[in-house]
């Protein structure tokens, strides 16, 4: 196959404008290109490609690309309580739109997106990047599901890996462990999101808010903070108090010790935090505490003996665990005098033991406190052994407030997001001057010790999942996590020059959005189980290239644009065509409609109506309001409900990571078009004027073939042209009703909006 022809300077153009920045180009633009293109045609291309490329409208049409793999949306979809909105979302919007303008190099931008707050960093605009975990969906609140949808959209949206699929077992094709997915699961449960109140202001705006606004902001972030630790006093009361309960639960729920169907979850005193958010319930806790204790520890000695048998070994063997413990020289006499005269049958039994002597001392010791609020422990040292184990730092039930987070029965955690509610209306009140905030994360002050949830159930609990970035997200080697949540160590294993995978899917992405399919034809799985590369060398070649170029994305579009195959011709072959019918060997350009937003903004562009303001907090007028003149990136997008017109022309579910847009024609579309008032304002704003020369019709044809398709118009549309409007204008003047006659200029206008040519970008 021979590559097509180059395509005609017109042509070049209006590609290379809808291409970069989302928009037509005029015809006075069109015309001097043309006539440069002819004396040096490379020079002027180049010229044209750097222009545009240092077009603030850049990064409004590149942005808008990322913004469908960051799965972005300004509300966070369903939830039974709390705010709907996100105060902020819209701050990693105009991150994303500055990123591309600044050419930020792109392995700089994956690491900011997931660990901005941890490089260091002084510009508080680049800690909206973190946006790209936090405006998914909220998922009801439901923690296991949030971690879900982070990890998808870093491993998808960066990598090109189905991880999701480890959830419940071993990837069954690519080399993706269960553990491996926990290893994620636990640096993003390592991680969270402080409320509203405590996220920095972006230090390029001014201060807007009032002292009403402040008075407000502080009484609510009061009342959030003194219901959150009203909730971490009463856990650690209940995990101190009710420990007997938490003893015998985790004998019920050992499958080699229990003496009964199922643990009692719902006892006398109330219910067992059992499994809350991320695994780290109080039964969790607890067990986790009981593990690492040794079999001479001076409290929990004879548990940790006991525990290592079998069930029927324990009543021939206690006697003697308990003589044992008793030489070693640690036991607490208090513990050991409690065991020495008991009959023991099973687990059960020493549970029992163990609860009663620790609820006593927690009893005790709230008796004390009441007669002496200074002291500081029990005078007696073996009793204030014991008290340790419940008030120790490490403790089960010692916690700090945000770790308390993860016991919260739902009932409380719906009253804390209540709460976490109403400090973002505070900000939704003040929209308007707020200043804005980026939508932070955070690592928490310790880390979480992840488990494998036995096929995905967060209820059953396998080996503890390694504290690691596993070598299949970061690039040759595996990444150990020392400190901190790993969200650094991740990032940087991401982008880093020699991970596999992280160039190539940028390119291909970038391929495609240039190409309308890449060359891994689906971008966001580069699995063994997706379709071949199909030029590999190419593909490996570009994502070299990207990384030698420090990792530019305008360096990489000017490389594909300045190239011939770029520039072919996007006329049919059908010699090649019956050969290649998806033209997978790229023996021409492809042909491609307009994308909604090019296609809305190109409208308001043409019609002189194209608001140009960039930035901020997004419109809530719906996209097909006439008065709506913004570019349709700062329309407000709702998750939840998002707007038939965006669904009506492909616009991506935000719900998850979009790894590209499909292209359906349904006649919804044509209707749309045929009827929309916005469609039939835009045709009147280009319309407004015309048919009022003195020299007829054909000044104000020329003028708007001119303005909406950028060329003069061919003598056989003018003359259609001509007889149209001058035919119904007659008919209009003659009409008995000529109010409700449309103006035959703006119904012309309107065809060529709607016209193939307006619509599909060769």
């Amino acid at each position: 196959m021979d590559p097509s022809s180059q395509a005609s300077p017109r042509t070049l153009i209006r590609r290379a404008y809808f291409n970069l920045i989302g928009l037509p180009p005029t015809s006075a633009e069109v015309a001097a290109f043309e006539n440069e293109h002819v004396a040096n045609p490379q020079q002027t291309m180049t010229k044209l490609v750097d222009r545009l490329l240092a077009s603030p409208e850049y990064g409004e049409r590149w942005g808008r690309h990322w913004l469908d793999v960051a799965r972005y949306a300004d509300a966070k979809g369903y939830v039974d309580a709390g705010e709907p909105k996100y105060p902020f979302a819209y701050t990693y919007r105009d991150y994303v739109v500055r990123a591309f303008n600044e050419d930020l190099p792109y392995d700089q931008f994956v690491r900011e997106q997931i660990a901005a707050d941890l490089l260091g960093t002084k510009d508080s605009g680049s800690l909206a990047a973190l946006g790209f975990l936090t405006v998914g969906s909220r998922y009801n609140f439901f923690p296991h599901e949030i971690i879900d949808d982070r990890i998808d959209v870093v491993t998808r949206g960066l990598l090109g890996l189905t991880a999701a699929c480890a959830r419940c077992h071993d990837h069954k094709y690519d080399p993706i462990l269960s553990e491996d997915y926990y290893s994620l699961y636990g640096i993003f449960a390592s991680s969270r999101e402080p409320s509203p109140d405590q996220w920095p202001k972006l230090n390029d705006h001014a201060s807007g808010e009032d002292a009403e606004f402040q008075t407000k902001l502080k009484d609510t972030s009061e009342k959030y903070r003194a219901l959150r630790a009203k909730l971490r006093q009463q856990i650690q009361n209940e995990l101190r108090a009710w420990s007997g309960d938490y003893l015998r639960y985790i004998v019920q729920s050992t499958p080699a010790h229990r003496t009964q169907a199922q643990p009692v979850i719902r006892t006398d005193r109330g219910v067992i935090r059992e499994v809350a958010a991320y695994a780290s319930g109080g039964v969790v806790r607890w067990r986790q505490f009981l593990e690492v204790k040794q079999p001479n520890d001076p409290v929990l000695g004879l548990w940790r003996r006991l525990f290592d048998l079998k069930r029927e070994e324990i009543p021939s063997r206690f006697t003697a665990e308990v003589s044992a413990w008793k030489a070693s020289g640690n036991a607490n006499p208090l513990a050991l005098a409690v065991f020495e005269n008991e009959t023991i049958e099973s687990m059960a039994d020493v549970a029992d033991v163990y609860g009663e002597l620790l609820e006593g001392i927690e009893t005790d010791w709230q008796t004390k406190r009441k007669e002496s609020p200074e002291a500081a422990g029990f005078s007696d040292a073996n009793r204030e052994q014991l008290r340790q184990v419940l008030y120790a730092a490490e403790s089960p039930a010692t916690m700090t407030v945000d770790e308390s987070e993860d016991l919260y029965t739902l009932d409380e955690s719906t009253e804390v997001r209540k709460h976490f509610a109403e400090i973002e209306r505070v900000f939704l009140g003040k929209w308007d001057t707020v200043v804005p905030r980026p939508m932070v994360m955070e690592d928490r002050v310790k880390p979480v010790i992840q488990r494998v949830f036995l096929r995905g159930d967060s209820k059953r609990l396998g080996q503890v999942a390694k504290r690691h970035v596993p070598a299949i997200y970061a690039g040759s080697r595996a990444r150990e996590i020392s400190n901190g949540s790993g969200r650094l160590a991740l990032a940087k294993g991401i982008a880093h020059r020699d991970n596999p995978l992280t160039a190539r899917v940028i390119v291909n992405r970038v391929w495609a959005w240039h190409f309308g399919q890449g060359f891994v034809i689906t971008p966001s799985d580069f699995g063994v189980r997706s379709a071949a590369p199909s030029h590999p060398e190419l593909l490996d070649y570009l994502a070299t290239w990207l990384v030698k170029n420090d990792w530019s994305i305008k360096k990489l579009n000017r490389l594909i644009m300045l190239s011939s195959t770029w520039q072919q011709l996007s006329v049919d072959r059908p010699k090649y065509r019956k050969a290649d019918p998806e033209n997978k060997w790229l023996w021409r350009m492809n042909r491609r409609r307009l994308g909604f937003e090019v296609m809305r903004d190109s409208m308001l562009s043409v019609a002189g109506e194209l608001e140009r303001r960039t930035g901020g907090r997004p419109t809530e007028q719906r996209p097909d309001d006439s008065t709506n003149r913004r570019r349709t990136m700062y329309s407000f997008v709702d998750r939840e409900k998002l707007p038939d017109l965006f669904r009506v022309f492909d616009f991506p579910c935000p719900d998850i990571s979009a790894p590209s847009r499909s292209e359906t024609t349904v006649p919804q579309q044509s209707l749309f078009l045929l009827n929309s008032p916005f469609v039939i304002a835009q045709a009147e704003a280009a319309a407004q004027g015309l048919g009022q020369e003195s020299d007829g019709a054909e000044h104000g044809i020329r003028q708007l073939y001119g303005q909406v398709l950028g060329r003069e118009p061919a003598i056989d549309e003018l003359a259609l042209a001509k007889r149209f409007v001058v035919g119904r204008s007659e008919l209009k003047v003659s009409s008995s009703v000529k109010s409700s006659e449309p103006n035959p200029w703006a119904e012309l206008a309107q065809v060529l909006l709607l016209s193939n040519e307006f619509l599909f970008m060769d």
